[in-house]
């Protein structure tokens, strides 16, 4: 993500979508962008005003390579990288700062800012981890500066006050940040078992349940797409529909629990015969199924196609009311076209069903083509 200028100097961000990574990111282009600023201007008033050399190369040393880890964050989208290099060059400087400065003009106050800088750009717990370290090495310097520092008025009790503001800023920012953390887990948990439950009902929405192929609503929304795309990728744009024999008689003498079955023993044969991730098979309604696929080469589409009834065949399910050979048959219509033609989907769908009435009238148990 790349903050504007105007929001990171308002510290105001516009979210599409809530993530705790992003807000992360957002935060950390802020800290950067205003600790650069900051010292750039400590860098003309050291330079010009104050003629403090050494603390001007320290902020020319921030700016310089905060710099470079802004230019990473941003371009380059390297946020654990970006963070690492800003907490090592804060380490290194403000350390310097205590040392060159010895707590002269209240300089020993951007030390207090390096616990909530490395505490949420890095995390809670490495955040915590990296500021003891700095405390201890900043209280070790601190300490052999006793009666000597800011022209002798550097003592115990100022040693202790300092020492135990670190510590108390330390606690409530390591809390804060804790909490939020664990917060942020739990509502992540929370958005993606919604995702998980919101892609749930939407398979639901588009899924017949008994077979679990695609249902007569997705059929509307994904038929015009795949025409494009055929069109797109020249190839054959193959429609088909496909109606049980006699299937009402099935019901009558087996009961509509084996009807459920056979229905489901004809969706299993789709699946095995159009298996790609592109070929989409519905149930539109009772006993009839259709399906969409594209294909180079048409020979192929017809093996395909035959493949269908003969599966059936093969599977050899019982049915006394069918009048043509005692078993479980189908007739279907299909429409094969090179995608040169600009028929829409209904008209496509009406010429596939037009060639299944017929098949049903020349006899069932048969495939015509269109």
């Amino acid at each position: 993500m790349k903050p504007k200028f105007k929001e990171l100097l308002l510290a105001s961000f516009e979210y599409e979508e809530y993530n705790p990574q992003d807000t992360k990111v957002l935060l950390l282009n802020a800290m950067f962008f205003i600790t650069i600023m900051i010292n750039l201007i400590f860098m003309v008033i050291n330079l010009f005003f104050t003629q403090t050399y050494i603390i001007f190369f320290v902020n020319l040393f921030i700016v310089s390579f905060l710099g470079y880890a802004l230019y990473i964050l941003r371009e380059k989208g390297q946020y654990e990288l970006a963070s690492y290099i800003g907490n090592g060059i804060l380490f290194i400087a403000f350390i310097s700062i205590v040392i060159f400065k010895q707590s002269e003009n209240y300089s020993m106050v951007w030390i207090f800012f390096f616990a909530p800088f490395s505490i949420l750009t890095l995390g809670a717990r490495k955040g915590l981890m990296l500021t003891i370290v700095f405390m201890t090495i900043i209280i070790a310097i601190c300490y052999t500066g006793l009666n000597s520092w800011d022209h002798g008025r550097w003592n115990l009790e100022t040693f202790f006050r300092v020492s135990t503001a670190m510590f108390v800023m330390l606690y409530v920012i390591y809390a804060i940040q804790n909490n939020n953390e664990r917060a942020n887990i739990k509502i992540e948990k929370l958005r993606q078992k919604e995702k998980l439950q919101l892609k749930l009902l939407e398979k639901l929405s588009i899924t017949d349940t008994l077979t679990s192929l695609y249902n007569r609503r997705f059929f509307e929304e994904i038929f015009p797409r795949q025409i494009l795309r055929a069109r797109s990728n020249q190839e054959f744009l193959t429609f088909f529909t496909l109606d049980l024999d006699y299937f009402k008689q099935y019901n009558d003498t087996y009961g509509h629990q084996k009807g459920d079955w056979a229905l489901v023993q004809v969706s299993d044969i789709l699946k095995e015969v159009f298996s790609k991730s592109d070929d989409y098979l519905f149930r539109m309604g009772g006993e009839e199924f259709a399906g969409i696929f594209l294909d180079e080469d048409e020979a192929h589409i017809h093996t395909l196609i035959n493949q269908i009834t003969e599966k059936l065949e093969k599977r050899n399910i019982e049915h006394n009311g069918n009048l043509i050979e005692g078993k479980l048959t189908a007739s279907v219509g299909v429409y094969i076209k090179f995608p040169d033609v600009e028929l829409g989907h209904q008209e496509i769908y009406r010429l596939a069903d037009e060639a299944l009435y017929q098949a049903k009238s020349k006899g069932r148990n048969q495939i015509i083509y269109v």
